[in-house]
């Protein structure tokens, strides 16, 4: 009789085991590539200053798109140190493509356009400089913090600054 209840038990075990694996692999979560696939806007500005300089983060739209490629836009209002008391304005244009590796999200750009919103010498120099300084950069990192139907948070591995959007 011991033998039976025991044998009785694993068999209920295994039956267990399967079972959950079938009902897990019918859940409705999509998988993190599929999740993050998308229009996403940051509603909330971002402001980081370094060196003296406080950059502005407004209207920032990113496009997750299955073929994987990827496109950023984004405006940057920059004051501080040696910036006229208004400081500049410039537009961010990214194109380029996205892979997830290791459960984080590596956007490397293909073209970067740093277009000035402002019409004099200063603002056209940074967004020559910014420009510059764009064509050189490699691939960002994000660690996909949460992804769902409605929000995808992403906190850079290099600076640690956190971009929350909300699905357009």
């Amino acid at each position: 009789m011991r033998f039976f209840k025991s044998t009785y038990s694993l068999v209920s075990m295994i039956f267990m085991g399967v079972f959950m694996s079938l009902l897990s692999a019918c859940s409705s979560e999509k998988p993190l590539d599929k999740t993050i696939v998308g229009t996403w806007v940051q509603e909330t500005p971002i402001s980081i200053t370094d060196e003296g300089i406080r950059t502005t983060i407004t209207d920032t739209i990113l496009q997750v798109k299955t073929n994987g490629e990827t496109h950023l836009s984004r405006n940057l209002d920059i004051i501080g140190r040696g910036l006229p008391e208004t400081g500049i304005s410039v537009s961010v244009e990214l194109r380029g493509n996205w892979e997830l590796v290791q459960g984080r999200l590596r956007q490397t750009p293909a073209s970067v356009l740093v277009i000035p919103r402002e019409t004099n010498d200063v603002a056209r120099n940074w967004a020559d400089q910014l420009q510059e300084q764009a064509e050189q950069s490699t691939a960002s990192v994000k660690t996909i913090v949460s992804a769902n139907k409605t929000q995808l948070i992403l906190q850079d591995v290099e600076s640690g600054t956190t971009d929350v959007y909300r699905r357009k």
